[in-house]
């Protein structure tokens, strides 16, 4: 593609294995040159992966906290486990050398804006930005006023979801398509043979899981599976290390019939992932979504076990987006945990029936490859990125 730009991708959480949308993200910009890139986030979540990152903040407006920032400023004072205050972007940049071309921009709450107005700032509005909604989180009358201030400076706005392209098409007034980013490198081998239920039969979760209900739920429903199904072994669950010691922090004790079993590494991911027999997807636990992430969001593991081709099943609830995309496009089954009957049910209905198992997987494959093409997506970006690079650099 010739002169790849310098991007600066603002994200709210690193760029990181350790949650689904820096997981993505990483499998985006994996072809991308790592120099060409820099990652400036929000607040960390787990160990950035980009070998150039910058974790910022916003900075308060008090006297006191200005004088703080002036002294600390003239005696390079930088506060321990703490980013650097955003109105500093540039000059930390400028002093590595390295000077960004256009913004590709994750934000999805008033903070992330606040931010990426401030860097704007300081480019004197002279980069250009694509503002793609991964997540939405409209938690402050504040921000859609702050949108529309941004609006001119976008010069792309992408949206994950219907309901968030209808919210930001709204905001905004212009267009806003659809731009996945559930995409990744395919695995040739994956599993086309769907034994019966037996003593070997195994069920995996991977990422996390904010609501702990959805775990008592699934392993309530497991524990009372086991009774028909004596030989049913406890449900393997992968997650980064961080997930797992939020779940201590919080003194959440995980159920028996869930048994956390560490993180695979990313080369290892697919491979490990296709020895399995059923993928379980918690996301939530209520018809009317409960939260931000139920209404807006669509959980991105769907990306890897679809891929492997596992059958799948969403526990979520009918008014989301992450049940009617999986219901829209036929490629797995959908279930309320909130309903304990009918997730018996539906779990049983899969242990009984290898047929089904053996369609879903066929589909979810099948979807994958449609769709989940990580080189075709790659090509879009970087064309995206190159038409949009200024003649000269800011």
């Amino acid at each position: 593609m010739g002169h790849y730009p310098n991007i600066l991708i603002l994200t709210t959480g690193c760029l990181s294995l350790a949650h689904g949308t820096g997981a993505r993200l990483l499998q985006q910009f994996a072809g991308y040159p790592a120099e060409h890139l820099w990652n400036v986030f929000v607040g960390p979540q787990g160990e950035p992966a980009l070998p150039q990152h910058l974790w910022v903040r916003q900075y308060a407006t008090n006297w006191r906290s200005e004088l703080r920032r002036w002294r600390r400023k003239l005696f390079k004072i930088q506060p321990p486990n703490r980013g650097l205050d955003v109105r500093e972007t540039r000059a930390h940049l400028t002093r590595k050398k390295w000077h960004p071309e256009l913004i590709y921009a994750t934000g999805l709450c008033l903070d992330d804006f606040e931010i990426l107005y401030a860097i704007l700032r300081q480019y004197h509005f002279n980069l250009p930005v694509v503002q793609h909604f991964l997540d939405w989180h409209p938690d402050d009358p504040r921000i859609e006023p702050l949108l529309e201030k941004l609006n001119p400076y976008f010069k792309q706005v992408w949206a994950l979801t219907e309901p968030m392209q209808q919210d930001i098409s709204r905001i905004l007034q212009r267009p806003v398509p659809i731009v996945s980013v559930f995409h990744c490198d395919l695995p040739t081998t994956y599993k086309q043979y769907h034994p019966p239920c037996d003593r070997n039969f195994r069920a995996v979760i991977i990422g996390n899981c904010g609501y702990t209900e959805i775990l008592d739920d699934l392993a309530q429903a497991w524990l009372a599976l086991g009774r028909e199904f004596p030989e049913l072994q406890p449900i393997h669950w992968y997650a980064h290390p961080r997930s797992f010691q939020c779940l201590e922090e919080r003194g959440y004790p995980l159920p028996v019939a869930i048994q956390y079993r560490g993180f695979i590494p990313e080369p290892e991911l697919l491979s490990q992932l296709s020895t399995y027999d059923l993928a379980l997807i918690p996301f939530n636990r209520a018809d009317v979504p409960e939260s931000f992430y139920a209404r807006y969001s669509i959980p991105s593991r769907i990306t890897e076990l679809a891929s492997v081709g596992l059958p799948l099943c969403l526990l979520a609830g009918a008014g989301t987006p992450a049940a009617q995309y999986v219901q829209k496009n036929d490629f797995g089954l959908v279930v309320n945990p909130g309903d304990p009957q009918k997730l018996i049910a539906t779990l049983k209905l899969l242990l009984k029936s290898q047929e089904l198992r053996q369609a879903l997987g066929q589909k979810s494959r099948r979807f994958a490859e449609l769709n989940f093409n990580i080189a075709e997506h790659r090509q879009f970006l970087w064309e995206t990125f190159r038409q949009l690079r200024p003649a000269t650099a800011p």
